[in-house]
């Protein structure tokens, strides 16, 4: 008898009965001779066979992992520099490595920058923050990285450097980026841009030295721009 019952399920003809879910969230049987299941309703027809898990790599799981959350992005789109979570955590990583090395910010701020992008346009602002940008990469070289705080503000980042080490580079950014001319609709314009330095005090309070950077370039704002405060 149970030969022929083994032979009815090859056929597809099962004997369904229904099994507890948790939850109650759907219905589902059991066959109980070849223990196959379905959801649905019972009766030969009716519901759907349970799959098996999806194997890694298969579409199922591809789809799964694609629906993770995506990593933080850490590069600014129109300069290409690294943005603030980025330059936080190269500022946090290289702290941890290396703790008794030193290491200076420079908080810099194109002046003026919001009356520019009132009187000229927001295009004219985004080739300027450009051309901005590809100062600092070319000047700063190999000795540090800038990256892009927020706006028209730039943190440049000197690990294993002295504020000493930095100080006359940033006289030379500051006057690079004021004879800098760019044309824009038969106009040319120029900006100055402000510069405020802070030298780790190995506190390992990572707010605090950038809030040091941005207080001194704060600062230089108030006494007209165009400035270097160390």
């Amino acid at each position: 008898m149970a030969d022929i019952k083994i032979l009815a399920c090859k056929l597809g003809k099962h004997e369904w009965r229904q099994v507890p879910v948790p939850g109650n969230q759907f219905e589902m049987f059991e066959c109980t001779v070849c223990k196959k299941k379905k959801y649905g309703k019972g009766g030969e027809g009716g519901g759907s066979s349970v799959s098996p898990a999806p194997a890694a790599g298969s579409a199922p799981a591809a789809a799964a992992a694609s629906a993770a959350p995506a990593p933080a992005i850490e590069t600014d789109e129109m300069t290409g520099f690294m943005n603030k979570g980025g330059a936080l955590n190269a500022i946090s990583t290289f702290l941890k490595a290396n703790k008794s090395d030193n290491y200076t910010l420079c908080m810099c701020d194109i002046d003026n920058f919001r009356n520019l992008n009132e009187t000229q346009g927001e295009k004219c602002g985004n080739i300027i923050l450009r051309e901005v940008a590809s100062i600092l990469k070319t000047e700063i070289g190999n000795m540090g990285t800038p990256t892009r705080w927020g706006g028209d503000e730039f943190l440049l980042l000197f690990p294993g450097k002295n504020g000493d080490e930095v100080y006359n580079l940033m006289f030379t950014l500051r006057e690079k980026i004021k004879s800098r001319v760019v044309f824009f609709e038969g106009d040319g314009v120029s900006v100055t841009m402000t510069f405020g330095l802070a030298e780790y005090d190995f506190s390992g309070n990572i707010d605090n030295f950038v809030g040091e950077a941005e207080e001194k370039c704060n600062l230089g704002k108030q006494m007209g721009g165009d400035q270097v405060i160390f």
